[in-house]
């Protein structure tokens, strides 16, 4: 399985998230806010991230933004925003920024862990 950095900053979701990855066997590091995310990637350099867009501080289109920054295009990770915002163009601008995939919120979970596997397995 793989190692997964959430970021999330809702607690009671980052944490059911956590949960049902880990119940998968995937390890999970979980950031609360965009800022934390963008310290813990540096730190444990994850196989996949799952990043909220609507966060304080640094918004997930940020995140991603500044992650792209970080590694070689070639070394980085899948990045799927799990999100209540769906419309199109944030769907648009997050693909333009590099985002692998979008879930949006509420979401199944046999179907998340469906698309992670796919996203490990590339």
């Amino acid at each position: 399985m793989g190692k997964l950095l959430t970021i999330e900053d809702d607690l009671l979701l980052r944490e059911t998230l956590t949960e049902i990855l880990e119940v998968y066997g995937h390890e999970v590091i979980q950031a609360g806010d965009g800022e934390e995310g963008v310290e813990m990637f540096s730190k444990t350099s994850p196989d996949l991230v799952i990043c909220d867009i609507n966060m304080p501080k640094m918004d997930g289109f940020e995140v991603l933004a500044k992650l792209k920054t970080l590694v070689d295009a070639s070394e980085f990770p899948p990045f799927i925003f799990l999100t209540a915002k769906t419309e199109q163009k944030y769907i648009k601008h997050g693909l333009d920024l590099g985002a692998a995939d979008f879930v949006s919120k509420p979401y199944s979970a046999p179907e998340l862990l469906k698309l992670i596997d796919r996203w490990l397995k590339k």
